[in-house]
């Protein structure tokens, strides 16, 4: 449609190029085809789903990362039921902690039972310290740990968390991440926690479902059923003025409305005649990179009895590892188990080794998960430039910068990497569903005219 030219008053004769295949960009073509409007989807890879899907390998499944759904919406648990025809389990979330030797319950701050008992002591001190003294100001994530575990839980375990999965210090965070996903604590649950072993759960995950076979990425088919979508098309340039799109493969597309759920940086690299200013601002966005180490093995025991767990030690590289096969005994053969472990970096903190996999292995032989007897089925290595959004404390204001030109322009943004947030999968289905909703608005409110920039 040249620029200028009026849109028929059926909208249905709007097209709308939706960047990226992922859970959020899915979720907004779904709605916006019910809405009668005429789409397509655009996905650089070879399959849908983005973080979503789950790969195969020598008869085992392994997600990208442990993607679990934990959802307490009751439209996301139905969607997502019926794209697995309801065969999904539902359990309690099991989840442990390796510190310096000992196998620690989570969340660790209300389960410091059997800890070395000056560990124990100090820790204790100090949270009844931060309990009742004078109140501190809060002006990064260092500060909510201190004020909210006290210093020696925040050094010994917390900070050397955060520097492994955020690959950052915690005076570099703010805290608008936080929300439920750390755990502050009672006065009476640390004690509690510090003198007897728990039973009383306070991580944020206490439930959650998982598809019987297939991996996580079976709930794909809860936003991608009956779409017809354009895999192998990685977006190169994006003329908004003209409404076009150019792709790696040689091809060309026209559209009238765009959404876009790719990382931010992508897309304004790629959108001709960027301020500098929003590009500058764009290249300061930071998210760290993921190295998944996936390993299968000749046995299906002597693993903790946990969907997942965390590993503190600094010394070590791994930061989270879980159990495919014990969220589903189908992603692993009979007999046969799995492990995958997160190796994180980013700008701030860049990988210790040129060779992941080896020293992988290496360090889950050293907290006793592998065995130098194990017959090693499976070891394979899968890097992610984007993994989890850091929200840094620059992130707000280059954010601010970028969203502020994308909706100038009539671009609407979606997904984790979209809208730059902390989402979980849920969240990014919701969010896809909002950027439809927003761009059905926006064309209701002027619905006769294109909008070329």
């Amino acid at each position: 449609m040249p620029p200028g030219q009026d849109l028929p008053v059926n909208h249905s004769k709007a097209s709308v190029a939706v960047l990226g295949a992922g859970l959020s960009g899915l979720a907004a073509a779904q709605s916006l085809r019910g809405m009668g409007y005429c789409v397509e989807v655009y996905e650089k890879n070879s399959y849908a789903g983005g973080h979503a899907f789950s790969h195969r390998a020598g008869g085992f499944t392994f997600d990208e990362g442990p993607h679990i759904s934990f959802t307490k919406m009751p439209e996301i648990q139905e969607l997502f039921a019926r794209a697995v025809n309801g065969q999904y389990f539902e359990v309690d979330a099991r989840v442990t902690n390796y510190w310096r030797g000992h196998w620690v319950l989570h969340p660790a701050q209300t389960n410091l039972f059997g800890l070395p008992t000056d560990v124990v002591e100090r820790c204790l001190v100090d949270f009844v310290k931060c309990r009742y003294g004078e109140p501190k100001e809060i002006r990064n994530y260092a500060d909510w740990c201190l004020e909210g575990l006290g210093r020696s839980f925040s050094e010994d375990f917390t900070f050397q968390y955060t520097r492994k999965y955020w690959t950052t210090e915690p005076s570099n965070m703010t805290v608008d991440w936080v929300g439920p996903r750390m755990h502050r604590p009672s006065l009476e649950e640390v004690i509690h926690g510090a003198l007897a072993p728990q039973t009383e759960k306070h991580h944020y995950i206490t439930r959650f479902r998982y598809p019987d076979s297939g991996g996580f990425g079976s709930y794909v088919q809860a936003v991608a059923d009956g779409q017809a979508l354009n895999l192998d098309h990685e977006v190169m340039l994006v003329d908004l003025r003209k409404g076009s799109l150019e792709f790696a493969n040689g091809t060309s597309a026209s559209f009238d409305r765009l959404v876009s759920s790719l990382p931010l940086p992508e897309l304004i690299a790629r959108i001709k005649d960027v301020p500098a200013s929003v590009a500058e601002a764009a290249a300061k966005l930071t998210c760290t990179s993921l190295v998944l180490v996936n390993i299968g093995i000749d046995r299906d025991c002597g693993f903790p009895d946990a969907h997942w767990m965390y590993c503190y030690d600094e010394d070590n590289i791994l930061s989270r590892i879980s159990f495919p096969h014990h969220l589903s005994p189908a992603n692993a053969p009979a007999g046969q188990g799995a492990i995958q472990a997160e190796v994180y970096h980013s700008k701030y903190r860049p990988l210790a080794t040129g060779d992941v996999l080896a020293c992988a292995i290496e360090d889950l032989q050293k907290i006793g998960l592998l065995h130098k007897s194990d017959n090693i089925l499976l070891a394979m290595e899968q890097r992610m430039p984007y993994a989890n959004v850091l929200f840094d404390v620059d992130r707000k204001a280059n954010l601010d910068i970028v969203h502020g030109y994308l909706a100038e322009k009539g671009v609407f943004c979606c997904g984790r990497y979209g809208e730059w947030a902390y989402y979980w999968s849920d969240d990014s289905v919701v969010s896809g569903f909002r950027a439809a909703k927003l761009l059905n608005e926006r064309i209701q409110a002027s619905p006769r005219k294109v909008t070329r920039q």
